[in-house]
C-alpha cells in the first residue's frame, strides 16, 4: 500500500516538474512566432510603400521625343527673329523701307504660327512639361504682340517715313511687349536649359528665341 502511494506521488511530481519546465518555452515559442509574423508584415508594408521612382525606358523615350519637338520650334523661332533687327534699323533710318516692311511682316506671320504651334505641343511626358509650355507660350505671345505693333508702325514708315519715330505710339507699344517677351523668355529658359542638357539638346539664350 505504501509502495503504491509512493509511486503515485513520484509520478505526480514528475508531471508537475515537466509542465513547469515546458511552460515558458511554449509561451516563448508563441511570442516568437507572433513577433516574426509582425516583422514580416512590417517588411511587406515597407516594400509596398517604397516603389521605384525611376522612369521607365518607354516614358523617358517619349519625354525625349517631346523635348526634341519643342527644340525644333525654338530653332524656327530663332530663324524668324534673326532678320527683325536689321529691318527695324532700315525703317528707322528711312532706308529701303519696302523690303524692310516685308521682313517685319514675314516675322510677324511666323510668330503667329509659332504661337499656334506651341499651344498644340504635348509636353506632359517630361518634368514640369506643362509649366515649360505655359512659359514658352507667354514668351512667344508677347513676341508676336511686339512684332504686330512694330508692323503697324512699319507700315506707316514705308508709306510716309518719319525720322522722329521714337515717340510713335505703336513703336513704343512694340518696345513694351518686347520687354515682356524678354522677361518671359528668361523665365522659360530657367526651366528649359536643364532639360535641354538632360536630352542632349542645345542650350538657348534669350536673343535666340
Amino acid at each position: 500500500m505504501v509502495a503504491s502511494v509512493l509511486v503515485v506521488m513520484i509520478a505526480a511530481g514528475i508531471a508537475w516538474f515537466v509542465a513547469r519546465d515546458d511552460g515558458p518555452n511554449l509561451v516563448t515559442g508563441v511570442e516568437t512566432a507572433a513577433t516574426s509574423g509582425q516583422e514580416s508584415e512590417a517588411g511587406s508594408s515597407q516594400e509596398a510603400e517604397d516603389p521605384s521612382k525611376s522612369a521607365s525606358p518607354e516614358s523617358e523615350k517619349q519625354a525625349e521625343q517631346q523635348a526634341k519637338v519643342l527644340d525644333a520650334l525654338l530653332t524656327d523661332s530663332r530663324g524668324s527673329r534673326s532678320g527683325l533687327g536689321p529691318a527695324l534699323n532700315q525703317l528707322r533710318s528711312c532706308t529701303d523701307t519696302a523690303p524692310a516692311l516685308e521682313t517685319v511682316r514675314r516675322v510677324t506671320d511666323a510668330r503667329r504660327e509659332q504661337v499656334v504651334q506651341v499651344k498644340a505641343l504635348d509636353t506632359g511626358a517630361f518634368d514640369g512639361g506643362d509649366t515649360v509650355k505655359n512659359r514658352l507660350t507667354e514668351a512667344l505671345t508677347a513676341s508676336f504682340n511686339a512684332d504686330e505693333a512694330f508692323l503697324t508702325w512699319a507700315t506707316r514708315q514705308d508709306a510716309d517715313c518719319d525720322k522722329a519715330w521714337s515717340g510713335d505710339k505703336d513703336y513704343q507699344r512694340g518696345l513694351a511687349f518686347s520687354g515682356k517677351a524678354t522677361a518671359a523668355k528668361r523665365s522659360f529658359l530657367e526651366l528649359w536649359n536643364p532639360l535641354a542638357q538632360r536630352y542632349n539638346l542645345p542650350k538657348r539664350a534669350e536673343h535666340e528665341i
